[in-house]
């Protein structure tokens, strides 16, 4: 047989065997030239949406792919960097999991929802997440810290955000009456009977039995009809009858807390918090472009049933119509 023919028939032989691969073989990410397979973005995405076989949109498939994308270089670096997982701390995490899994089988007001995910996928999943918690620990988030100047500059340029708000503390009763309710605003006012005892006897709301005490609330966090009476009334007043359809309800304003700004003191943890949050997001962002210049990228989208598009760079992984396609 001529070399060129010969050539043409193993040629021919690859492509069919290729095209023969079972689904969960067929290659979808190669990381400098190491394949990643569809069956391991099945697992992604069964282990992130916690359904057996989901109907998921093309938009959040390709979504999940970017988290995949990720979570794939992250492994590979952690490979390189000889990481390993602790076996105690995946240990303990299946455990906790066990224990939400029981409470959860016990809990009869809904039905359980049954994931047919085996303890050792849960457990290699675990073990995936601690190696890469350890990888961006040790080089992606080290030396990210957030010191007391940029608390303080924080704090000075967003004053309008650390306010407290004014407060009410309120109680109330609710009847099913008009009439009952007026009666009763009128019978508390003449001092014949306090609010307390008026509603322990008379209110159908659940906070009856602690004298109508419905705690504070901040201006906003009541239904309208009912902020505007009870912030319009002085500490100790008693509003008129508010209809509504759950009955009518009398309130009183037990006291009154003004707005007023939250110093530094009060707030530097909630800004420590907040700047140690957007830091470790940059670093990542970062740390993760470091690893897609490290290791090349190639998805084959011939193997994948939608569009792939990474963030807003949608030219770094090209058209879903190519076979395939290098990204760096």
């Amino acid at each position: 047989m001529p070399a060129k023919l010969a050539s043409l028939v193993i040629i021919s032989a690859l492509v069919g065997c290729a095209a023969e691969l079972p689904r969960e073989s067929r290659v979808v990410l190669e990381i400098a030239d190491r394949p990643v397979t569809l069956g391991d973005f099945d697992r992604f995405i069964r282990m992130s949406v916690q359904q057996e076989s989901p109907v998921l949109s093309s938009e959040l498939m390709s979504a999940l792919f970017e988290q995949f994308v990720e979570e794939q270089l992250l492994l590979r670096a952690a490979d390189d960097a000889g990481i390993r997982a602790d076996p105690r701390i995946v240990a303990q995490r299946m455990a906790a999991l066990q224990n939400i899994a029981d409470a959860n089988s016990s809990d009869t007001s809904s039905a359980p929802v049954e994931i047919r995910t085996s303890d050792d996928a849960v457990a290699d999943n675990l073990e995936r997440q601690v190696r890469i918690e350890r990888l961006v620990s040790a080089e992606a988030l080290a030396g990210v810290e957030v010191e007391e100047r940029e608390i303080a500059e924080y704090y000075d340029s967003h004053r309008e955000d650390f306010v407290r708000p004014e407060t009410a503390d309120v109680s109330q009763i609710l009847v099913d009456s008009k009439e009952l309710a007026q009666e009763l605003r009128k019978t508390i006012l003449a001092r014949r009977s306090s609010f307390e005892d008026a509603a322990r006897e008379h209110s159908q709301g659940p906070e009856a039995t602690s004298g109508g005490n419905l705690g504070a609330f901040a201006r906003g966090e009541l239904p309208p009809s009912f902020d505007a009476e009870v912030f319009a009334l002085a500490p100790g007043a008693i509003s008129q009858v508010v209809s509504t359809d759950f009955g009518f309800h009398l309130f009183r304003v037990n006291s009154l807390t003004e707005q007023k700004p939250l110093s530094l003191d009060e707030v530097r943890e909630t800004v420590r918090v907040e700047l140690l949050r957007e830091k470790s997001e940059e670093a990542m962002r970062r740390y993760v472009a470091e690893l897609e210049r490290r290791y090349p990228l190639t998805v084959h989208h011939q193997h994948l049933s939608f569009a792939v598009v990474r963030g807003d760079d949608a030219a770094k992984f090209g058209g879903a119509s190519e076979g395939m396609e290098k990204t760096r």
